[in-house]
C-alpha cells in the first residue's frame, strides 16, 4: 500500500454463517488470515494471532490480524452442527465481498449472510446478500 498520495477507502464487511469443516488449529487459521490479507491487497502490521477457546458452550477458535489502519477478525463455534462463525474485515483498500466470501471455500462454506458498509462519510450499506 503506497503511503504518498494514498486515499483510504473505508469499507467494512460483516459475515455470519456456517462451515462444514471449520478451522480448529491456530496455525491453519493464521495461514488463512495471512492469505486473505494478500487477497484484499492490504498489509499486515501485527499478527495474525489465533487462539482455541475451550470454555464450555463457547468452544472454538478466534483469530485476528491487524492491518495498516484496518483489521480482520473471525470467531468460530465448532461444536454447532454445522459450525457457526462470525467474521468482519475493515479495510482502507478497495475489495469486493466476493473476494472475501470465496476465501471461505476451504472451510466448506455451507451458508452465510453478509452486509457490506461504506464508511467513507457516515455508514452506508452498499450491498448485502446470502450464499
Amino acid at each position: 500500500m503506497p503511503t504518498q498520495g494514498f486515499v483510504p477507502n473505508h469499507l467494512h464487511l460483516l459475515v455470519r454463517g456456517h462451515l462444514q469443516t471449520p478451522p480448529r488449529e491456530e496455525a491453519v487459521l493464521n495461514q488463512w488470515l495471512t492469505e486473505l490479507v494478500e487477497k484484499v491487497r492490504m498489509v499486515v502490521v501485527a499478527g495474525p494471532t489465533s487462539v482455541y477457546v475451550n470454555e464450555p458452550g463457547n468452544e472454538g477458535i478466534t483469530g485476528t490480524v491487524t492491518l495498516a489502519t484496518s483489521h480482520a477478525a473471525i470467531h468460530v463455534w465448532d461444536k454447532a452442527e454445522p459450525a457457526f462463525f462470525q467474521f468482519d474485515i475493515y479495510s482502507c483498500s478497495s475489495f469486493s465481498a466476493d473476494e472475501v466470501l470465496d476465501h471461505f471455500t476451504q472451510f466448506g462454506l455451507v451458508s452465510c449472510e453478509w452486509i457490506y458498509i461504506d464508511r467513507n462519510s457516515g455508514l452506508k450499506v452498499v450491498a448485502e446478500g446470502k450464499r
